[in-house]
């Protein structure tokens, strides 16, 4: 009599890897990144290349792309298809605030590794430092010995952060101004011994400029608080005077610059008062031609 066959009771565990692999895939670098562009494209260099390129793998590049909320990147898997290519991803993407307008809508980003630096780059908060020469013109008359003053530079350095401020994250600018190319989370701080300036929009958030560097120094009345985007801080101040969202909500001068949508200017009075100003209008006072010509 036969035996019963015997049942394999161990399970045999998966066997995998990942490694970084060096595959070449081929680029098309858009303009607009719309379906018709691609269509034109691809008609021009993909379907005159008698096959070269069929059943590939590519990437878009939207380095130049303005606007990637309106990115329909799902559409133009649709035109590479008819095309013959696999659209499996796209590149270019330089800064975290593009990458996450794409990861959220699930677009692969797939960056060659020149991009991949640059955007690691540019996570790195930066210090721009120009400096303002002050020559004094003197002559000297033989045989007199006349004292000339030295020539002087002032040093006017700038923080630079491109990417957004997470919430309760604090950014510092000791003996600087501070400039955001993003937004700002809820109970996020930047702090600034000179000016601000936010290239995004601030909700709840806590913005100092011209900050006190200790008991005895009144800080700096001359610094400006530049908000492109949405003007809604929690606290606002400029060498110690501040503002709350509460005072800033009552003030009617702010409420309507704040429904122009065109960005909020904020400066320091004679008697330290916060004073409020569209970009447009700002750029007429003399704090404007002081401010650029440093």
């Amino acid at each position: 009599m036969d035996a019963a066959p015997q049942e394999h009771t161990n399970k045999i565990s998966p066997v995998g890897d990942i490694s970084h692999t060096g595959f070449s895939l081929a680029s098309i670098k858009v303009q607009t990144g719309t379906a018709d562009e691609l269509e034109q494209i691809l008609m021009q260099k993909i379907d005159r290349a008698h096959g070269a390129y069929r059943n590939s793998p590519v990437v878009i590049n939207v380095e130049d792309v303005g606007n990637l909320n309106s990115f329909d990147f799902f559409q133009l898997q649709e035109v590479c298809k008819r095309h013959e290519l696999f659209l499996i991803g796209v590149t270019g993407v330089v800064n975290e605030d593009r990458a996450d307008a794409l990861i959220r809508r699930r677009i692969p980003v797939v960056n060659s590794n020149r991009y991949t630096r640059i955007r690691q780059e540019n996570l790195k908060p930066k210090i721009v430092t120009q400096f303002l020469e002050v020559k004094v013109p003197v002559q000297v008359p033989v045989p007199y010995e006349v004292k000339v003053p030295y020539e002087v530079k002032v040093p006017a350095p700038i923080k630079i952060v491109r990417r957004n401020i997470r919430s309760g994250e604090t950014v510092n600018g000791q003996n600087c101004s501070i400039a955001i190319y993003g937004s700002l989370g809820s109970h996020a701080r930047i702090i600034a011994s000179h000016h601000v300036f936010i290239f995004g929009n601030v909700n709840g958030a806590d913005l100092f400029a011209g900050a006190p560097k200790d008991a005895s120094d009144p800080g700096l009345t001359d610094a400006v608080i530049h908000v492109q985007g949405e003007f809604n801080p929690s606290v606002l101040a400029i060498a110690g005077n501040y503002r709350t969202a509460e005072d800033l909500d009552n003030d009617p001068v702010l409420n309507r610059i704040r429904s122009q949508k065109s960005g909020v200017v904020v400066t320091l009075t004679q008697d330290n008062n916060l004073s409020y100003s569209t970009v447009n209008d700002f750029a007429t006072t003399p704090q404007y031609a002081a401010l650029h010509a440093h």
